[in-house]
């Protein structure tokens, strides 16, 4: 697995990025350039499912106690789907992200971003055009106070019941720009409604058979690891580097030619702007990584889970906290500036975190 980088068109090496990145007045952009005429702006004005800068003329850096947006910016598809014995047109496609160390109420979390139809080999999507078709949104925090987690993009194929499709849309539409969380195989929560859609769609999803699954680590504060920022990554399993990107393209080869290889990649950015209508996205996962013990339902049914989501709500307003009344007596028992700024720095993100304004600590 690699990750690259963007600087301004150019695809670089992660120890490139971070070299030039360093001589840069502001992440992730070349010296006065803004998401206007970054070669990717593109990306930031897309339609109604495309989360797009909200009204930001840059990047919004990224870190401990800020907010955090992960986008899927543009997935290519590669030789996949893989043609049949007789050959064929196209297969439907799932999109499926993953989040591992995200939240401190769920250790892990899967979820379907959106599904297309007949999607062929060397195909190209930024995003889908409605929530109802889906949702590029890979993960948000109003705060980040992981040291460090890790997320995932999969491409799987497979023959999906047509059923399927209008039970995602329903799905989506109820979950507004937050993907259908996978709390067990078999089971969409979307939003505050859970639905059963049965097992075997799900097997390419949960067993292993993704046609492409790549994984991205953050380290926010682990010694040792440069701290991420707030760019556009390319997540691929083949050598990126001296290529450079068009967003209305994909990748152009060393050769200036678009990109037309059998192996697959996708595109992802980083920002650091809050994002209120994604707010219950920490509050949802929470919710998942308890689910599974309340699982009796008929396949295509659904029920409301809104009574968990409010205590899990609760639940994660509570810890948080906590946490913020630790803070806060270390800030008041810090010795130094540096003590001080940094129990100021985590006080502040567990009350981003705190939903329900009356539970912060001031």
């Amino acid at each position: 697995m690699a990750t690259f980088r963007i600087l301004g068109n150019k695809v670089l090496t992660q120890a490139a990025f971070a070299e030039a990145a360093a001589k840069l007045p502001r992440s992730g952009l070349e010296a006065g350039e803004s998401v206007a005429t970054h070669p990717l702006a593109a990306a930031f004005a897309g339609p109604g499912g495309l989360e797009a800068a909200p009204g930001a003329a840059a990047f919004t850096p990224i870190g401990i106690g800020l907010p955090l947006t992960i986008l899927i910016r543009e997935v290519y598809t590669g030789k996949y789907p893989s043609k049949g014995f007789l050959g064929g047109g196209g297969k439907p496609m799932a999109v499926v992200t993953g989040l591992r160390d995200y939240s401190t109420y769920a250790a892990s979390s899967r979820a379907v971003n959106y599904l297309k139809k007949g999607v062929g080999q060397h195909s190209r999507f930024q995003a889908p055009s409605t929530f109802e078709d889906g949702t590029n949104v890979v993960a948000y925090s109003p705060a980040v106070v992981s040291e460090s987690f890790y997320f995932s993009v999969e491409i799987a194929f497979d023959k999906f019941d047509g059923g399927l499709f209008e039970t995602i849309a329903k799905g989506l539409g109820l979950a507004a720009g937050i993907p259908l969380l996978i709390p067990a195989q078999g089971y969409l929560l979307a939003g505050s409604a859970l639905i059963k859609t049965g097992a075997s769609w799900a097997d390419a999803l949960t067993d292993g058979k993704a046609s492409f699954s790549i994984n991205d680590q953050l380290n926010f504060d682990v010694p040792g690891s440069v701290p991420p920022v707030a760019d556009f990554r390319v997540l691929c399993h083949f050598d990126a580097s001296g290529m450079t990107y068009n967003p209305t393209k994909g990748l152009i080869g060393k050769d200036g030619n678009v990109y037309a290889g059998d192996d697959p990649y996708v595109v992802v950015s980083l920002d650091g702007a809050p994002r209120k209508s994604l707010a219950d996205f920490a509050p949802t996962i929470a919710t998942a990584g308890v689910l599974k013990q309340f699982f009796n339902m008929q396949d295509g049914a659904d029920a409301t889970v809104a009574a968990i989501l409010d205590g899990l709500k609760l639940t994660s307003d509570m810890g948080f906290r906590k946490k913020a009344e630790d803070a806060k007596k270390d800030l008041a028992a810090a010795a130094t500036d540096a003590e001080k700024t940094a129990a100021k720095i985590h006080l502040d993100a567990y009350n981003k975190n705190i939903l329900n304004e009356v539970l912060r600590i001031t």
